[in-house]
């Protein structure tokens, strides 16, 4: 199959990051039973070094900087898997993303105010990219990381995939 040439859906925003995390999920998803799905979606994404991890229906990118309350964040939804461009970002993710309700939420760690997006409901593959970064730590301050989310619809589950490593990530867990 062909990629698309362009998104379903194409939106530009600001998120909060805040402790070096911003939250993505759809309320509908979330395991409302799991009371660690934020401390599980943080020890996959850091444990596994992908800095994006899954749990309890949570998604958690991790930043280099530790707060932006003005964080660039493009959201695309494509009919199919979009051509690949990894050489325009540092680091890039590809995990499962389901938004059963059609509603998205942005929100950094510390439960600042949640940004909603309304997008098509499903279950998406979904593709994190960041760039922009700086030093661990000072990266973010002034707004110079930003990201990007593409999602698009997904058959099956599959694990996560490291698609580009930045390597200012080195020693995080050290």
């Amino acid at each position: 199959m062909t990629a698309p040439e362009a998104p379903v859906v194409a939106l530009d925003l600001h998120v909060q990051a805040d402790h070096g995390q911003i939250y993505i999920y759809s309320e509908a998803a979330l395991d409302q039973e799991n009371d660690d799905l934020y401390e599980d979606a943080f020890d996959d994404a850091t444990d596994n070094e992908r800095f994006v991890g899954a749990g309890g229906g949570l998604v958690v990118l991790v930043t280099p900087g530790t707060r932006n309350a003005r964080t660039p964040m493009s959201v695309q939804v494509w009919a199919a898997e979009p051509t690949a461009d990894t050489e325009r970002w540092s680091h890039e993710v590809d995990i499962d993303l389901d938004v059963p309700d059609g509603r998205l939420a942005f929100c950094a760690s510390g439960f600042a105010d949640e940004i909603p997006v309304e997008i098509p409901a499903g279950s998406y593959r979904a593709r994190v990219s960041g760039a922009g970064y700086l030093e661990r730590g000072d990266a973010g301050a002034d707004g110079d990381d930003y990201y990007r989310l593409q999602l698009w619809p997904r058959i099956t589950d599959a694990d996560p995939v490291l698609r580009q490593y930045w390597p200012g990530w080195a020693g995080y867990n050290d």
